[in-house]
């Protein structure tokens, strides 16, 4: 294999050899692949620059009309689809109808979409997003990063990462005992959407008898207007950053990482915050991802009492839990990177 096609709903915005992209992650996948010679990319085009940029040399863009001038170059290279949206599902229509065999597309699937569609759409969302995953699932190989997904029997397992040596570097330096009598930092950080849950993160914190702040750092920022930020000043909202070195920073300064999702696959947030030694508090809903972290990840129920009682365990058992995590290994891009290149170039 020395060229691939890749399928992204994201718009990319593009100037010379530089790429900028609004989801840090697709360009991990790409990335993935920067030893072929040619990666083709099939994505939407945004007019104005976004907020990652990234340098790709080997990459190439694909619009509409020219997957019918390369039908025949297409229908002979591996294609990876990454989620399932509308756009890539209209991509895979077209490229069936070209006639390009199961054996070759694959469907990457980095969360439940049935779920989200779920949060988002509700009755109308579910029916959509079994439409397109029953017809998609006839013609593609499923990878999947969980084997919790709804509607998926049967997929290859691979787990995403972007954890690099830079994640990695003073680690020990972390390791600190904590005291409930100061005031305990949280974190989220993620997209500011329904089905992420950060609205009840607020709702709960609110409630917090225990001393607390909550930063809360992400995009989307449509869904929470100006005009409607918390009145609560230990709530700090901070807009999308780019920085791998300001991102470390925010989980350098927090003591426990907070992730209010409803529905997760193998979230990149909890990697970061074990790799800078932070204990990570999820809740029920996703309560299965206690079987990929079994050190440094606690399960809260959706109410206070049970929110409160997590922080304080995880504060006085600070710097056990800081050890234990520790001792586990982490998942790093290279891995991913391997894994993923061994499934594509082994089928």
């Amino acid at each position: 294999m020395n060229e691939i096609f890749i399928i992204s709903n994201d718009r990319f915005y593009f100037k010379k050899k530089d790429f900028f992209n609004s989801n840090k992650n697709t360009f991990s996948i790409i990335n993935c692949f920067k030893k072929l010679k040619k990666v083709y990319l099939i994505a939407r085009i945004s007019k104005q620059k976004l907020i990652f940029k990234k340098k790709i040399g080997n990459v190439e863009t694909v619009n509409l009309f020219k997957i019918f001038r390369i039908k025949d170059q297409i229908k002979k290279r591996k294609i990876l689809i990454i989620s399932l949206t509308p756009y890539n599902f209209l991509i895979f229509c077209i490229l069936s109808i070209l006639g390009v065999s199961k054996k070759n597309m694959y469907l990457f699937l980095r969360s439940d979409g049935f779920k989200e569609y779920s949060v988002k759409f509700g009755k109308v969302g579910e029916v959509i997003y079994s439409i397109m995953l029953n017809l998609i699932k006839k013609k593609s190989i499923i990878l999947t990063c969980s084997t919790s997904f709804i509607g998926i029997n049967k997929s290859k397992l691979i787990y995403p990462s972007e954890i690099t040596d830079k994640w990695l570097v003073n680690r020990k330096k972390q390791n600190k005992k904590i005291s409930l009598n100061n005031r305990i930092k949280l974190l989220y950080l993620g997209r500011l959407r329904k089905e992420k849950g950060f609205d009840d993160l607020i709702k709960l914190f609110n409630q917090l008898k225990i001393k607390c702040s909550l930063t809360i750092v992400g995009n989307d920022f449509k869904y929470l207007k100006k005009k409607d930020y918390p009145s609560n000043p230990n709530i700090k909202i901070i807009g999308q950053v780019s920085s791998l070195k300001k991102l470390i920073y925010f989980y350098n300064k927090t003591d426990i990482f907070v992730l209010p999702s409803y529905s997760e696959g193998f979230p990149q947030v909890i990697l970061e915050s074990l790799s800078r030694l932070k204990p990570v508090v999820i809740f029920s809903e996703i309560k299965f991802l206690k079987k990929f972290f079994s050190k440094g990840l606690f399960v809260s129920k959706r109410n206070v009492k049970s929110f409160e009682k997590i922080i304080i365990k995880i504060i006085k058992g600070y710097k056990n839990i800081q050890l234990n995590i520790l001792k586990d290994k982490i998942y790093s891009l290279k891995d991913f990177e391997i894994k993923l290149n061994e499934i594509l170039k082994k089928d």
